[in-house]
């Protein structure tokens, strides 16, 4: 009897865990403001960033652009040099 007593509530136990634990890492069950704290969203049934993801080749467009602009104007007036 004992046993079987011991064997029940190891089994409650470790269904309790396992049912917490899915819901801690299920993001479906999260509030909206702590996703947006950390900086996600529900859009369409799927979970995207606030700020969006950008592509290594665009991240390195938007560098080579910046580093030319820099280049090609006065660092003090902003005028164009020739």
């Amino acid at each position: 009897m004992a046993i079987a007593t011991i064997t029940r509530k190891l089994l409650s136990a470790f269904t309790h865990y396992r049912t917490q634990r899915r819901f801690y890492e299920d993001p479906r069950f999260h509030d909206p403001h702590l996703l947006k704290d950390i900086g996600l969203r529900w859009e369409q049934g799927q979970l995207v960033s606030i700020h969006g993801v950008e592509e290594p080749s665009q991240r390195n467009q938007r560098h080579q652009a910046e580093t030319r602009d820099a280049y090609e104007k006065c660092p003090h007036c902003g005028s164009r040099l020739a």
